[in-house]
């Protein structure tokens, strides 16, 4: 199969795939391909935010160790391979045309069509680690835990970062409700680790699911994390009256490591492995800064936006916002958080067929007395933000539309 090939093939399945009441259908996949991830030693990690940074750390901690780790993580930002990687390098192109060629096989032997592109990278995921040998892979959800195809494995750890609102039409309107499909994750006798500043009912659903499986479940003090700094050059912070620091910006970005902490030394890293993790570790598109003052950053849900919000507060320099969201998500609460810290908006829609359009996105910003123009083209939006000569130039918004800038900007 040629890597042209093998994106056809992916593409001849929606992204969701047929709606699922248990893991069957991707049992029964992984089952024709000799079910790859029981040779894998996975840390597994569910969550509405945070996922990504942590997944990042973990990984990157067990690297320093000497480990060899596969990293499995959505969506990606400028191409596919991103979401399949081994010692955080993407599959090459070779390769995943291949492991995808294997899994149509296994794939056609059960006779079934409703897959989702999830499903067929995750097989081919599992395949890949198991073939390269990996001693560790660090396996995040796609959405929700308890019925997502992930949930197959029975890892060595289960994370669970910041659950919110977020996907409320498939997992619930309320945090509690959505904490049940994340705790999905936890396994019987095997440790689990939850980040800090959980939602109360968050904790006691995570509690009970610990206690029923009877799996030791670590949840940080929040009083026992205190920020130091938060800007953009990175955050401090002291846990337990040890200082870290993280190279990611954000006072998020401490709850995130704390989760990462308490997952490291469950598998024995070193504390020095630990802080390399946390003062190296970056995920493109998360306050990911670049030239002539630009930073990029995925803030797609509202709770994303608040923790920009929090970065930016404290920033005495002109900004304007460069944002495109999708109808899918709580947009307008989103902007609503963002919007007042600004001084004037470009609005994009180029960027997915289910983008707000920017005529939406441009009477909000007015309703808050912010200056809005639109941009028909990334090119467009990067003159139209550098024309005005703020000092801070910011991305914000879709994962899709910050790919589609970050390629332009880097």
């Amino acid at each position: 199969m040629t890597h042209a090939e093998a994106m056809e093939y992916l593409g001849s399945f929606t992204k969701a795939g047929a709606p699922v009441a248990d893991l069957s259908r991707f049992k029964g996949l992984t089952a024709a391909l000799d079910e790859p991830y029981k040779k894998l030693k996975c840390i597994h990690v569910a969550g509405t935010n945070g996922k990504g940074s942590v997944c990042e750390y973990v990984c990157l901690g067990l690297m320093k160790s000497g480990f060899h780790t596969g990293k499995f993580t959505s969506p990606y930002i400028n191409f596919v391979e991103e979401r399949i990687q081994l010692d955080n390098v993407p599959i090459s192109r070779e390769d995943f045309a291949h492991y995808i060629g294997l899994v149509k096989i296994a794939a056609e032997k059960t006779g079934c069509k409703d897959y989702s592109q999830f499903e067929i990278l995750c097989a081919a995921a599992f395949l890949y680690y198991a073939d390269k040998n990996c001693d560790y892979a660090v396996i995040e959800v796609g959405i929700g835990g308890s019925l997502d195809c992930t949930n197959v494995i029975y890892p060595e750890i289960s994370v669970i970062t910041t659950v919110d609102l977020d996907h409320c039409a498939i997992l619930g309107n309320t945090p509690a409700e959505i904490a049940v499909h994340k705790a999905g994750i936890i396994k019987e006798n095997r440790p689990a680790v939850s980040s800090p500043f959980q939602h109360p009912e968050v904790i006691s659903v995570l509690k009970n699911r610990a206690k029923e499986m009877n799996a030791p479940l670590t949840v940080p003090e929040n009083e026992d994390i205190k920020i130091l700094y938060s800007t953009l050059e990175g955050t401090g912070f002291t846990y337990k009256n040890e200082k870290f620091r993280t190279k990611m910006c954000g006072k998020h970005q401490a709850v995130n490591a704390v989760a990462a902490i308490e997952t490291l030394r469950l598998l024995n890293v070193s504390e020095e492995c630990i802080r390399f993790a946390l003062e190296n570790a970056a995920v493109p598109a998360r306050t990911e800064r670049f030239k002539n003052g630009w930073l990029i950053d995925g803030a797609h849900n509202v709770s994303g936006a608040a923790a920009v919000s929090a970065l930016l507060k404290g920033n005495a320099d002109s900004k304007i916002l460069v944002t495109g969201m999708l109808r899918t998500k709580d947009w307008e609460g989103a902007l609503k958080l963002l919007l007042p810290l600004f001084d004037s908006v470009v609005a994009a829609d180029f960027f997915s067929p289910d983008s707000v359009p920017t005529e939406k996105i441009a009477r909000l910003a007015q309703q808050a007395g912010k200056p809005c123009v639109k941009a028909e083209t990334p090119a467009e939006a990067v003159r139209l933000a550098e024309e005005t000569k703020n000092q801070l130039k910011v991305v914000c918004g879709s994962l899709y539309l910050c790919g589609v800038m970050r390629q332009l900007l880097d």
